[in-house]
């Protein structure tokens, strides 16, 4: 018959069972007897009593066997609970806990944690245990129509058959101590406390670099924004110019018509008036395209205004040259308006960026 080793899930009630239960199973390919006892810590004394005997009477059942112990640990609002740490040590004292046989589980979590909670969580476990067990688990909450429940079961069975089981010996009683509990207790109020700052610590520093991050991504539109207002802008200053030839060549033309139209139909007629004809279509076209590149323009704009806004509110409503991206915005929007290659484009794009800059932020000049 193949050796059975000993299973003992414990942790106070609500975190594992009111009563010893045991059962023999086979997982992977070891025999294990497991039992799932009560905590230590109860309401009342005689509840307290019942369950040290259940506690002892596992481990004794199971002396001659070498042992996995897994301890179940509860939380308030994700810290944990005095009682349970009190309860561990007790135990631990009676039959001094293998770091290696030992898994830690922090159940029902809610799967919306901070993804710093499992880190920060397990450094306060080994800090309070004053021993690091070979695995600590958190389990996150399940309902009873979870999909989860296959793959916890299997991640556990996996802890299990990957620590080494050991034997336990008692080396004393288990008890619990007022000035232990009340010395525990001072001890993980210090402990969170620190965990606390340091915690805090590290969101602002996540927050700065969000902020950071957020801005610079908004610089970079704002770069590319400032550029495309500044071809189209240059653009129109070209349109300014084509359509003052146009103009002069449709007029050149329509004189050269003019002068023949007493022949309509020599060449001389026919040319100047298909080169009229082109010269107006061209003109439409150019336009049409004028048109185009002044409502991108606006929009353009807008879009700039919409970035200042939200730099303004990712800096607190602040929009001045303390931040390296305000400072930027206003350094594109002065090289911009001081270019001498657009100073003739036919448009109020720079005024009315420079008006909306004066009025919601600070006065330049």
């Amino acid at each position: 018959m193949p050796d059975t080793y000993g299973l003992i899930i414990v942790g106070n009630s609500g975190v594992v069972t009111h009563r010893t239960e045991s059962i023999t199973c086979i997982l992977g390919d070891r025999h294990f007897r497991i039992y799932n006892i009560p905590g230590l810590i109860e309401g009342d004394e005689e509840r307290i009593v019942l369950n040290r005997r259940e506690i002892n009477r596992a481990f004794e059942e199971e002396k001659d066997n070498s042992l996995v112990v897994i301890y179940v640990f509860g939380h308030q609002n994700g810290r944990i609970r005095n009682e349970d740490i009190v309860t561990f040590r007790a135990i631990h004292n009676a039959y001094t806990f293998c770091s290696d046989s030992l898994i830690t589980i922090v159940n029902g979590l809610p799967p919306d944690r901070p993804k710093i909670y499992n880190e920060d969580t397990q450094a306060t476990l080994i800090d309070l245990l004053g021993m690091k067990p070979g695995q600590i688990c958190f389990i996150d909450r399940l309902s009873s129509d979870d999909t989860h429940h296959v793959e916890v079961r299997k991640y556990l069975i996996d802890t299990i058959l990957n620590v080494r089981p050991r034997a336990h010996t008692k080396t004393s009683n288990i008890s619990l101590m007022t000035d232990d509990a009340l010395q525990l207790k001072a001890d993980l109020d210090v402990i969170r406390h620190q965990v606390d700052n340091e915690r805090h610590e590290h969101e602002d520093v996540i927050e700065s670099m969000k902020r950071e991050y957020e801005a610079t991504q908004r610089l970079s539109v704002l770069r590319r924004l400032f550029c495309q207002a500044k071809v189209d802008l240059r653009r129109l200053v070209t349109f300014h110019e084509q359509e003052e030839h146009l103009i002069s060549v449709i007029a050149r033309w329509e004189a050269e018509e003019i002068g023949y139209e007493d022949d309509p139909t020599s060449n001389h007629y026919i040319q100047a008036v298909r080169n009229k004809q082109g010269a107006e279509e061209k003109l439409t076209k150019h336009f049409a395209t004028q048109h185009y590149t002044e409502v991108a323009l606006n929009v353009c704009r807008k879009d700039i205004e919409q970035i200042c806004f939200e730099l303004k509110q990712i800096y607190d409503g602040r929009f001045d040259y303390e931040y390296e991206p305000l400072r930027e915005y206003y350094i594109l929007f002065d090289d911009l308006r001081f270019d001498p290659s657009i100073s003739d484009a036919k448009h109020d794009f720079v005024n009315d960026l420079y008006a909306f800059t004066c009025l919601h932020f600070r006065d330049i000049e």
